[in-house]
């Protein structure tokens, strides 16, 4: 799978050669990395990506030859550590061709599997001008994915697979002859980049959970505090329903995997982590809220700047 490309940062080395997590905080090294772009890491069967925003991963999505969706960035990750082939490139990339993949992932198209032998390509392409279309058209050729941007009628840009630099309208109609091209048409584009929690916020809460769980083990017992953490989990989940994807262990172990924009994110987090102190409060009394209280202290900084604070019970 081929997208368009950017300034390579990295390009094509064999992940056996790379340690993907320190590509992922190279920016906080390093000014050169802090880049607005993608890694790609292409399997033989898909291409994997993890979108970043000065250097920061915000999200991430899997291409096949059939299925396109946002996964969970740490899936990606871990997959990338335990393969055995595949290669990664890091690009770094203007904003709207950013903006174009993660539409072309994220939204449903206004019309799919248009069909070119019904209508010369370029009078398809007049018509959305003259109807003064904004939105872009997607393009696959085989494994090759590229994009024509409108807005407001005009085509500011289009971007061709494996191509760094902008191309022209004219670059694109010889893909739209192509009779194995597959056509698509989206009436607009994300404007906000959506993001998700990423892979180090997850783990944070992780350990918050953790921590919390063994300190009312200690007391209460681990078979008490299961049956009740889980109950709490439990209603948890019906408010924010990706709390379903954390598992909690017989061992007290608490762990998942999530694709959830980061204010819902700490919303839920919030307000499971209030029902669980809020149980056990009826075991410790004010013991419960000063257990709570200081397994959170530890992560204060991080936690404010999540504004975590702003929809728990506790303030620290």
């Amino acid at each position: 799978m081929k997208l368009p490309r950017g300034r390579p940062i990295i390009e094509n080395t064999r992940l056996e050669f790379i340690n993907l997590s320190k590509v992922l905080t190279a920016s906080k090294r390093e000014r050169a990395h802090r880049i607005s772009g993608y890694i790609s890491i292409n399997y033989h069967d898909a291409v994997e990506l993890i979108f970043l925003n000065q250097g920061e991963p915000f999200n991430a999505a899997r291409i096949t030859q059939d299925r396109r969706m946002i996964v969970p960035i740490n899936e990606i990750v871990e997959k990338a550590k335990r393969a055995i082939s595949g290669t990664l490139s890091e690009y770094e990339t203007d904003e709207t061709l950013l903006k174009l993949i993660i539409s072309s992932i994220t939204l449903k198209p206004l019309k799919s599997q248009v069909d070119l032998s019904r209508i010369q390509p370029r009078i398809f392409v007049e018509k959305l001008k003259n109807a003064k279309f904004n939105g872009f058209i997607w393009m696959r050729s085989g494994l090759d994915e590229s994009f024509a941007h409108f807005e407001n009628g005009v085509i500011p840009a289009c971007y061709i697979a494996g191509r760094a630099e902008k191309a022209s309208e004219e670059e694109v109609y010889p893909i739209l002859t192509k009779p194995e091209t597959r056509v698509a048409v989206f009436d607009r584009v994300e404007k906000a980049i959506a993001e998700q929690a990423t892979p180090a916020q997850v783990e944070m809460f992780c350990k918050i959970f953790r921590s919390l769980l063994k300190s009312y083990a200690h007391l209460l017992g681990q078979s008490l505090v299961l049956r009740t953490v889980t109950s709490s989990k439990t209603t948890a989940q019906k408010e924010f329903p990706f709390i379903e994807k954390f598992k909690i262990e017989s061992d007290l172990s608490f762990w998942g995997e999530v694709v959830v924009e980061p204010k819902l994110f700490a919303q839920g987090m919030a307000r499971m982590f209030d029902l669980i102190y809020g149980s056990f409060s009826t075991f410790l009394g004010k013991e419960s809220e000063v257990i709570a209280r200081r397994i959170l202290t530890d992560y204060r900084y991080a936690l404010k700047s999540m504004q975590f604070f702003d929809f728990t019970k506790l303030k620290i």
